[in-house]
C-alpha cells in the first residue's frame, strides 16, 4: 500500500510548480508514478467505490495546506509553491 510520503514525494517530483492542477490530474501524477497494489485499490469505505490511495492523496493535500506547502483554490485545484 501507498504510504503518506511517497504520495508526497511524486507530487513534488512530478507537480508543476506555479499552476493550478486539478485533483483529478494530481491522482493521474500519482497514478502514473507509482506502484499501487490490489489494496491500494480497495474502497475506502464499505459503501464507497472510491479507493484507498485516493483518500491518502487528499489526506496528503489536506496535511500539506495546513503546513503551507501547497495551496489551494477552495475548489478541487492545487499549486505547489
Amino acid at each position: 500500500m501507498i504510504h503518506a510520503q511517497e504520495i508526497w514525494e511524486i507530487i513534488q517530483r512530478n507537480m508543476p510548480r506555479g499552476q493550478w492542477v486539478s485533483l483529478q490530474d494530481i491522482y493521474r501524477i500519482v497514478q502514473e508514478n507509482s506502484n499501487l497494489d490490489a489494496e491500494d485499490f480497495e474502497p475506502e469505505f464499505r459503501t464507497s467505490h472510491v479507493p484507498k490511495w485516493h483518500r491518502n492523496v487528499r489526506n496528503v493535500l489536506q496535511h500539506r495546506k495546513m503546513t503551507d506547502e501547497i495551496r489551494w483554490n477552495g475548489a478541487a485545484d492545487y499549486s505547489l509553491f
